[in-house]
């Protein structure tokens, strides 16, 4: 599994079904400035759903997998400021 990353701004969230220990999930959307777009998943009882809503303006770097069905799944998610 080969990690690469993102940088750019939250343009879109929604929340998905908890996972079976209650642990959140959440469909995101990334936008960089130069105008591409990331959209995925975080990962399963990671905690990268539970700080990455916080500072919606601000810009964050996400590292991220893609799985071999093509899906684009979150790993990590760093709030920079």
């Amino acid at each position: 599994m080969k990690r690469k990353e993102f940088i750019g701004k939250l343009s879109y969230y929604e929340s998905l079904n908890c996972s079976r220990y209650g642990n959140p999930r959440y469909y995101a959307v990334f936008t960089s400035e130069n105008g591409g777009t990331l959209s995925g998943k975080t990962a399963t009882d990671a905690a990268c759903a539970y700080g990455f809503l916080n500072n919606q303006n601000a810009t964050r770097k996400v590292a991220y997998h893609i799985t071999r069905n093509g899906n684009i799944i979150f790993d990590y998610i760093k709030v920079l400021e």
